[in-house]
């Protein structure tokens, strides 16, 4: 299967009993076209662990960052989105070694702002090197005081 969905609704927090941890991941095939199927899990997702209020958001730096995954590393990447104590994270492996980097386009070019829209949407983001090869870019955003990760 090009992708695969599985979403663990009742981990609990290393070293904590009573922190609940939502996660999803999905392993995405070298095929843009899969981006779509992304952007509308984490958005579910979100919106299922009552946290919709930020579903749009987040789903914009899935797509960009899966889409940057995809393009640049060239292979296959895996998305995990997880929710804990007010906060999601969502962190994309690819096997790339290459940075990502935020540049400058003209208004005439059609792609390159996707860091750009992540740096303005996501509370923190970066990225690290993975052991064993590649790297995972990473965004966060808290999540609403009233949702009860």
């Amino acid at each position: 299967m090009r992708l695969t969905t599985h979403i663990d609704p009742g981990l609990t927090q290393a070293g904590s009993a009573s922190a609940t941890v939502r996660a999803l991941e999905i392993s995405i095939a070298a095929d843009r076209a899969l981006v779509a199927e992304v952007r509308h899990s984490v958005r579910a997702a979100l919106e299922s662990w009552g946290v919709g209020a930020i579903a749009d958001d987040m789903a914009v730096v899935a797509s960009e960052l899966a889409s940057n995954a995809l393009k640049h590393a060239g292979g296959e990447a895996t998305v995990r989105l997880r929710l804990a104590e007010g906060q999601a994270l969502l962190e994309v492996d690819d096997s790339s070694l290459r940075r990502p980097v935020s540049r400058r386009v003209g208004a005439e070019v059609e792609e390159g702002r996707g860091l750009f829209l992540v740096q303005a949407l996501a509370a923190d983001w970066g990225w690290r090197y993975r052991q064993g090869g590649g790297k995972t870019v990473w965004a966060s955003l808290p999540a609403p005081a009233e949702c009860a990760a």
